[in-house]
């Protein structure tokens, strides 16, 4: 009796001790990150620096994955059905998670179908025009947009994206009317201005080198924060709007992960956010850098997802369209 007892317990100890050695072990094989937007991207790019650095720590390859469409949604939901064992992370933000399941019905609840790792940055926001375009200003912009409704294109990285809904925002409240053509991301968004398919552009940091180059003349930018090589760009709340959008960007995984497998990879993409590559990156794309751990990540989606769902209803957008 007491030899199958003494069984038992070892028995016991070496299950109880199976999931930690799993844990430690972890990566033992490659691992997946989604992107659920377009190649070229900011989103892309620092997500692909990211993972660059982090497999070196990590001791496995990262291999990124795009796969665009539906404003985020398309990748997300091959993620929310992942096995939650670490291997199959995304590169998320607040347009995928906390914007486009109000936009439209998902297959995903973003508040409990995710495991938030890490958000590591915010987007930089720009209505941009073609040095050649006859407006030299926002109010222009506007002016002619409310004397000529439906004429003025926008394009902008999917419907739905901060991009968009700064924009449609800013129309609503001049009671003016453009129309938006969407994209599926920063950088086609960007070609399509460069080719004159549209007549102005609402994106990210994909805009900053045709500025520099002078090919494109900056109207306004969504968030408060100033950028170093343009000063001058006019934020949307020094132009007399009480409101800005500061879009974030992060990493997650399938919900219900182990925290231990969590952890380490919050702390080997926390690690490479150190990395030259990765501050070259974001300094390329002007966007700013933070530092938020799984439980602040998660805070910030919780948080965003409520506001914006308030901001959609008012504009009567998506799921809350009029009929």
């Amino acid at each position: 009796m007491k030899f199958s007892r003494a069984l038992l317990l070892i028995a016991a100890a070496l299950g109880l001790a199976a999931p930690a050695a799993a844990q430690d072990k972890f990566p033992s094989k490659p691992i997946t990150m989604l992107i659920p937007f377009a190649a070229g991207g900011s989103t892309d790019v620092a997500a692909r620096a990211l993972a660059t650095v982090a497999e070196k720590s990590l001791g496995q390859p990262v291999v990124v994955v795009n796969k665009p469409g539906a404003t985020g949604a398309l990748a997300l939901g091959e993620l929310a059905k992942a096995k939650p064992d670490g291997y199959t992370i995304a590169a998320v933000n607040e347009i995928a998670l906390a914007i486009a399941p109000h936009m439209q019905k998902v297959v995903f609840d973003p508040l409990t179908d995710f495991t938030p790792i890490l958000n590591f940055g915010v987007y930089t926001t720009f209505v941009v025009v073609r040095a050649e375009a006859p407006w030299k200003s926002m109010k222009e912009l506007v002016d002619y947009a409310k004397a000529n409704p439906k004429i003025v294109t926008v394009g902008v990285p999917g419907i739905g994206a901060s991009a968009h809904l700064g924009m449609a925002r800013l129309m609503l409240e001049n009671k003016a009317d453009v129309t938006f053509v969407p994209f599926p991301g920063g950088a086609p968004t960007v070609t399509a201005l460069l080719g004159g398919h549209v007549s102005v552009a609402s994106a990210s940091g994909e805009v900053l080198p045709h500025l520099k180059s002078g090919k494109f003349r900056a109207l306004a930018m969504f968030e408060d924060a100033k950028i170093a090589d343009f000063p001058d760009i006019q934020t949307v709340r020094e132009l007399g709007y009480n409101w800005n959008l500061n879009s974030w960007v992060g990493i997650a995984g399938p919900a219900k992960m182990d925290p231990a497998v969590t952890q380490k990879l919050y702390a080997a993409f926390r690690a490479a956010m150190d990395s030259p590559e990765f501050k070259t990156v974001m300094q390329t794309f002007s966007m700013l850098t933070i530092t938020e751990d799984p439980a602040a990540s998660a805070a910030s989606l919780k948080k965003s997802y409520g506001d914006m769902g308030t901001l959609m209803k008012d504009l009567g957008m998506g799921l809350y369209a009029k009929p």
